[in-house]
């Protein structure tokens, strides 16, 4: 029997595959934050635009600090740089154990994740960030003068960037379950309002700090990133129909 599937792998074949894709991506993940730490100082530079004319100098209360924050950007930076890769290898594990006309659409959504990805890091960086920023120091300055250190700073706004490029992924998540049939765009839309109170309480719990107004900023996009999962779903069940 084995011989009429000649290319059918084994389990111990699909974990050693599995192995080595993994062990390939954090070689990727390593090489890709070393490179980023040799240029950290432009990293930083960057990650500082958004508190321009907001906060004027950081302080660093401990030796260490500075070369830590350094080494922690270095890794986010290697980990955004490796994210393609990543997908890369996670789609090659996948699409050889799958039927070949489900082929085209994983690698339609390992495209589609990756966009919404790197469209979540650019609004937490041009929009989220900066208005958090402006807001919290603003209110902080009619109590102390703000003192932020550098490793404060630097981690404040990683956090930002990861939720961004997280919370993006709403739709495909909603998306692949329709696509699988495990949830339907008729659950989605019927518990709508259910959704937007567990959107609230997801914003409060993943922004950095917990005040109202950087909760809205992530979950007024989540709302309308549900809503674009929702219209997603409509989409695949109409194709699924065809």
């Amino acid at each position: 029997m084995d011989n009429m599937y000649p290319n059918k792998m084994t389990v111990i074949e699909h974990l050693e595959e599995l192995r080595r894709r993994i062990i390939a991506s954090l070689v990727f993940f390593t090489i890709a934050s070393v490179v980023s730490f040799i240029f950290s100082d432009k990293i930083s530079d960057i990650l500082r635009l958004p508190a321009l004319g907001i906060m004027d100098s950081f302080v660093f209360v401990a030796p260490t600090e500075v070369f830590t924050s350094y080494m922690r950007i270095s890794i986010l930076a290697g980990f955004f740089i490796s994210l393609p890769f990543i997908l890369f290898q996670a789609g090659s594990f996948l699409i050889p154990a799958v039927s070949p006309d489900k082929r085209e659409a994983i690698v339609s959504w390992l495209i589609i994740s990756f966009a919404l990805s790197i469209m979540g890091v650019m609004f937490s960086y041009f929009l989220a960030l900066p208005f958090a920023l402006k807001f919290l120091v603003n209110f902080a300055r009619e109590a102390a003068f703000p003192m932020i250190t550098i490793g404060k700073y630097f981690s404040f706004a990683g956090a930002f960037l990861l939720i961004g490029a997280l919370v993006f992924q709403i739709p495909v998540i909603m998306a692949l379950l329709s696509q699988i049939g495990l949830l339907s765009s008729i659950f989605f839309r019927k518990n709508r309002r259910y959704a937007v109170v567990a959107i609230f309480i997801a914003a409060a719990i993943i922004t950095p700090t917990q005040d109202i107004v950087n909760m809205l900023i992530f979950a007024v996009p989540m709302l309308a990133l549900y809503e674009a999962g929702v219209a997603a779903s409509i989409v695949i069940e109409k194709r699924r129909k065809k």
